[in-house]
C-alpha cells in the first residue's frame, strides 16, 4: 500500500471514530443532560477509552461545537436542495414546498430533546452560549444569502428582510418546544399556517 493510500485510510478511520464519539455524546446529552454526561460516560457509550475521546475533542464544549457544525452542514444541504428546486414559482413557492420537511425535522423527538438540552446549557454556560450564537449567525447568514440569490422581494431592504427571515426561523424553532410539551399537536395544521405566514412576510409588500 502506498503512503498516500495509507494516509487516506487512516484519515477515514479517524473521521469514523470521531463521528462515533459525536453520536455517543449526542445520545448522552439527550438522555442525561450536559452536566450528567461526563467524558467517562461518553467514552463508555462510544465503546472507547477516555483517552481516545480527548484525542478528538478537548472537552465537552468542543463536542457541542462539533454538533453545531453538523447542524450548519445539515441546514446548508437543506438550503441547497431548496435552491435546486425546479418545480416552478418564485421564492415563496420554493420555501413553502419545504415546510413539511422542516416541520418533521424540527419536531423529531431525538432532535428536539438534544436542541433543548443545548439551549438550556447555553443559559448557564457562556462557552456553550457563544458556540450556539455563532452557529445561529452562520445559519441565518446562509438563509439570507440564499433568499438574495433566489430573488428577495424588491420592496424589502436588507434589514427588513433579515427581520422577516428571523421570524420565519423562530416559527420553526418554536415547534421544537411545542412538540415536546404537546405530542398531539397538529403538525399538518401548523405547516399550513406557517406557509400562510411565509406568504404574508415575503410576498411583494412594502416594509411595515
Amino acid at each position: 500500500m502506498c503512503a498516500a493510500s495509507r494516509t487516506r485510510g487512516e484519515s477515514d478511520k479517524g473521521e469514523l471514530r470521531r463521528q462515533q464519539v459525536l453520536e455517543a455524546a449526542t445520545e448522552c446529552f439527550r438522555r442525561e443532560g450536559f452536566h450528567g454526561s461526563s467524558i467517562a460516560r461518553i467514552s463508555q457509550a462510544a465503546g472507547m477509552s477516555p483517552g481516545h475521546i480527548y484525542h478528538y475533542f478537548a472537552n465537552k464544549e468542543a463536542i457541542v461545537e462539533a454538533i453545531a457544525e453538523r447542524e450548519e452542514h445539515d441546514i446548508a444541504e437543506l438550503l441547497r436542495k431548496l435552491e435546486q428546486d425546479r418545480e416552478g414559482g418564485g421564492l415563496v413557492d420554493m420555501l413553502t414546498r419545504q415546510t413539511a420537511e422542516i416541520v418533521e425535522r424540527n419536531t423529531d423527538p431525538a432532535y428536539a430533546g438534544l436542541m433543548l438540552e443545548l439551549a438550556a446549557e447555553a443559559a448557564r454556560n457562556p462557552a456553550v452560549r457563544k458556540i450556539l450564537q455563532r452557529s445561529e449567525r452562520e445559519i441565518g447568514g446562509q438563509f439570507f444569502r440564499l433568499v438574495q440569490r433566489v430573488g428577495a422581494p424588491a420592496a424589502l431592504d436588507d434589514a427588513e428582510l433579515q427581520m422577516r427571515l428571523q421570524m420565519i426561523a423562530l416559527m420553526f424553532n418554536g415547534l421544537t418546544l411545542r412538540m415536546l410539551n404537546d405530542p398531539d399537536f397538529d403538525l399538518d395544521a401548523a405547516a399550513r399556517l406557517i406557509n400562510g405566514i411565509i406568504r404574508f412576510l415575503l410576498e411583494e409588500a412594502p416594509p411595515r
